[in-house]
């Protein structure tokens, strides 16, 4: 596993310095990291895939579960036309403080709608325009499986449903107990899913420096 996680950052590092970087993607990791808060933002190479799948739907409404610092909601946010909406969701205040700045400092404030309480509770109450061409889920794993029924019901056909940390090795090869656990709920998400929609997913596989190898990207295509 050692040399498999030394090819890897080998790869991660060769896209970083040929695939360039916004200072913008950097001051919000700075700062996430300053103010204490979690640094489990998207990769570049995430951000990047997840602006490029929204500029080739055209996505015109997106939600995101799950803002952290707007590191994610920027990539989004930068792909939307105009007169799109971004509706993002996050129940962390300090979050919620550190991505309104992201936004603004990235020009792309006038295009979020940003809410703060428990993702379940906005989305009860949350009133959309019309269907979501995209929603890009990265929250707390044990509502996974309900955030994607959710999002079953309101995107339109030909849109998409990412899930970020979706696991591509079994729970119990992990040695990690917490992330053992992390790991049987998005395991259990993930058998639910191809279970009842196989033919319209795949998983990519992903991994973060200083990671534990199991993260994964689920992207499904509404029929």
């Amino acid at each position: 596993m050692d040399d498999l996680r030394l090819a890897y950052q080998h790869i991660i590092a060769y896209l970083e310095q040929h695939l360039g970087d916004d200072p913008i993607y950097s001051w919000i990791a700075e700062e996430t990291r300053r103010r204490g808060l979690p640094t489990i933002q998207v990769t570049p190479v995430q951000g990047r895939l997840l602006n490029l799948l929204a500029q080739l739907l055209n996505a015109r409404y997106i939600l995101e579960i799950g803002t952290l610092s707007g590191y994610s909601g920027v990539w989004l946010a930068r792909a939307v036309p105009p007169g799109g909406k971004l509706f993002t969701l996050e129940i962390n205040p300090a979050c919620v403080e550190v991505a309104r700045e992201s936004f603004s400092r990235a020009g792309v404030a006038d295009r979020i709608e940003l809410h703060l309480g428990p993702a379940l509770e906005t989305l009860a109450m949350l009133e959309l325009p019309d269907l979501l061409d995209l929603v890009f889920i990265d929250a707390d794993k044990d509502n996974m499986r309900s955030y994607f029924d959710w999002a079953l019901e309101r995107v339109q056909s030909g849109g998409l449903i990412i899930v970020d940390n979706v696991p591509v090795v079994r729970a119990d090869i992990v040695e990690s107990d917490d992330v053992r656990v992390h790991a049987q709920a998005a395991y259990r998400f993930n058998e639910h899913v191809f279970a009842r929609h196989a033919n319209w997913g795949t998983l990519l596989p992903f991994y973060r420096p200083n990671g534990d190898l199991i993260d994964g990207m689920l992207i499904y295509r509404q029929p």
